[in-house]
This record gives structure tokens, C-alpha cells and sequence, in this order.
């Protein structure tokens, strides 16, 4: 399991602050509503886009639980829940400070809202293909953690595609799909056509972050 990364604890805590339904295929305006979005702000002199998602699909969030919807390698899409999600970033690799000596899954650290956290490769945190090798750019996602004393991670994917709603009949529970590296980090998975979509689980990845020090 990647939870033997001795990463240092205090890496994760230096951002600490208190703190019927439509069928997965109906999504898709959903979804180029908010990649014309990105696109939009990209295309901006700001190269880098700061998009509370919770505000930009306030309207829809009563209809389903709302995922984001991401290309977690080349042949794989995956969900994440938005419960905790607190932005989207699109962040020029110069504005993320490398670490050394560290995993190669360790982005680095960077400010985001007077806020310090540290960006991992999510993909290559489960210890699958990545596509991340050095871009000019990363697309993240900004959480926060449930713990008593909460703090932000940056997990950088390969693409945003958009925002899904899913009533809880949709997802099935059977992960046999999957590679067994990262079951532990699924809570569920969607059916789409032919292919079977993961859904990933924030909190058992949070917490192989914040708990690495004492394993």
C-alpha cells in the first residue's frame, strides 16, 4: 500500500483552519457547462482559474449527490465526491515549490486563498499510470479534511470533464472491476455504457496522508 511513504506529517498540517433523479448519461451538458467554463477562464490573462465548485453548481445540488467527474489516467475516468471540495485550480507548474528528496507522487506545495497545502499526483498516489510527468500546467482539486483539525490538500488529475449528480440507486457496490491497489479508496461505482466508473472515497486517502508518521 502507498501508505508506506514516509511523508512528514507537517507538510499536511501547515494549512490548518476550523472549519427523481438523472441518469449518469443525462449529465452531460452538466459537464461541457463546466469544461466551457475552464476553458473560458483559461483562455483569460489569468492563467489560473480559482472556481468554488459548491457555488458554481449551488443551483443543482439538491438533485443527487454531486460528483467531479476527472481523467485519472489515459483509460481511466473516475469520480470524487464534492462534499469536501472547496476549489478547481488550473496552476502554472512555476507556481508550485518542488519539495526534494521526496516520492515522485509529492507535486510539491503552493498558496491558494491565503491558504499553504501540499499537490500529490492522485494517480500516482494509487500507484497507477500517470500522465503528470512534468507539465507546463496542473489541474487540481483542493479538499479539506474532516479531522479535528482540518487541513487542505491539492490532488492533481489528469483533466476536469465536469460535474455529475447521482442518486444513491445508481451506484453499485461491486469493485471487482478494479485494480485491488485501489479498492480501499473506492466507496461505490457507476455503470456508463459498457464501462464501469470508480468512485473514489477522499476520507481513507486523507487519512493515509495525516497518519503516514505513525505507521
Amino acid at each position: 500500500m502507498f501508505v508506506t511513504f514516509a511523508y512528514p506529517t507537517a507538510w499536511l498540517q501547515m494549512a490548518r483552519f476550523p472549519c427523481p433523479a438523472p441518469t449518469f448519461n443525462q449529465q452531460v451538458d452538466e459537464q461541457f457547462t463546466f469544461a466551457r467554463y475552464l476553458h473560458m477562464e483559461k483562455s483569460s490573462p489569468a492563467s489560473r482559474i480559482q472556481a468554488n465548485l459548491k457555488e458554481l453548481f449551488k443551483d443543482n445540488l439538491d438533485l443527487g449527490n454531486t460528483y467531479i467527474r476527472f481523467q485519472l489516467t489515459l483509460d481511466m475516468t473516475a469520480l470524487l465526491s464534492m462534499e469536501q471540495a472547496q476549489e478547481s485550480l488550473i496552476v502554472e507548474a512555476e507556481k508550485i515549490t518542488p519539495l526534494p528528496n521526496m516520492p515522485e507522487s509529492v507535486i510539491g506545495i503552493m498558496t491558494s486563498r491565503n491558504q499553504v497545502f501540499c499537490v500529490f499526483d492522485l494517480a500516482h498516489l494509487l500507484r497507477l499510470s500517470s500522465r503528470l510527468i512534468s507539465p507546463r500546467e496542473y489541474q487540481i482539486i483542493v479538499l479539506q479534511t474532516t479531522s479535528e483539525k482540518p487541513i487542505y490538500i491539492g490532488l492533481a488529475v489528469t483533466r476536469f470533464q465536469g460535474i455529475v449528480r447521482l442518486a444513491t440507486e445508481q451506484i453499485k457496490w461491486s469493485l471487482d472491476a478494479f485494480p485491488s491497489n485501489i479498492a480501499p479508496y473506492l466507496c461505490g461505482a457507476v455503470q456508463e455504457e459498457e464501462t464501469m466508473i470508480p468512485i473514489l472515497d477522499f476520507n481513507p486517502i486523507s487519512e493515509a496522508l495525516t497518519t503516514l508518521s505513525n505507521n
